[in-house]
């Protein structure tokens, strides 16, 4: 841990934002959520085949993946599964309902958890009154009750289908700041991707901690390999 000490820019910092998955929590679920979304949308009255809602599904997963290299546009996970409806007859102003329902459901199906380090460090920073914030890229909607659990520790919380674009989109860095009212500079963003964390923060000015959980390199201002290492930050 003594080696985050030796970064003197840290004494210049004022706010640490995070990235999510494979940062603070992780999934355990090994199902992609499609299937209980599918499952789901049968009970709520919808009669369709599942080959053929999941041919059209994956269809318009491809482009939307596509589309979000090229220009880091975001976008709900609904509204793909709305458009797979439409394509197999459904009128798109009748199902939305049954379609949030469907995915709420599922959502709440899947598992995540919090890294043993990861509450503990963020309440330290807070007790040392740095401000904090959560970046992360995100096509499925959070539920309100996790919404909740990440206002506990956060000031600001900055989800990319929301602000419709992804990481490393200088935006969605840009608005973050704005709204933890900081400055780039002063400002440490911890997350475990090269690209959408440590490139995307670095071009608008930010610094950056590496989150080192694989064999993965980046250009990172500073390296770590756990999240306990933050609580030695001044």
């Amino acid at each position: 841990m003594k080696r985050v000490m030796k970064y003197s820019f840290l004494s210049t910092i004022s706010a640490v934002t995070f990235d999510d998955f494979n940062t603070l929590r992780y999934s355990v679920n090994k199902e992609d959520i499609i299937y209980p979304i599918f499952r789901a949308l049968k009970k709520h009255g919808i009669r369709i085949e599942e080959e053929d809602f999941l041919r059209k599904y994956f269809e318009g997963d491809r482009i939307y993946r596509k589309r979000l290299c090229e220009t880091f546009r975001e976008s709900l996970l609904d509204n793909i599964i709305i458009d797979a409806l439409t394509s197999l007859g459904y009128e798109s102003t009748g199902i939305q309902h049954t379609v949030t329902q469907a995915v709420d459901e599922a959502l709440a199906t899947q598992k995540a958890i919090w890294y043993s380090d990861a509450l503990p460090v963020l309440s330290i920073l807070r007790r040392k009154g740095y401000k904090l914030g959560l970046i992360t890229n995100t096509h499925w909607r959070i539920l309100d009750e996790i919404k909740k659990e990440f206002e506990k520790y956060l000031d600001v919380i900055t989800l990319s289908y929301e602000h419709s674009y992804a990481k490393p989109h200088p935006s969605i860095f840009l608005v973050t700041l704005r709204e933890l009212r900081v400055n780039a500079g002063s400002c440490l963003h911890v997350g475990d991707d090269p690209v959408a964390d440590v490139e995307g923060a670095r071009r608008v000015g930010m610094r950056t901690a590496f989150l080192k959980r694989g064999k993965i390199k980046a250009n990172a201002d500073m390296k770590i390999r756990r999240l306990s290492e933050l609580i030695k930050l001044p």
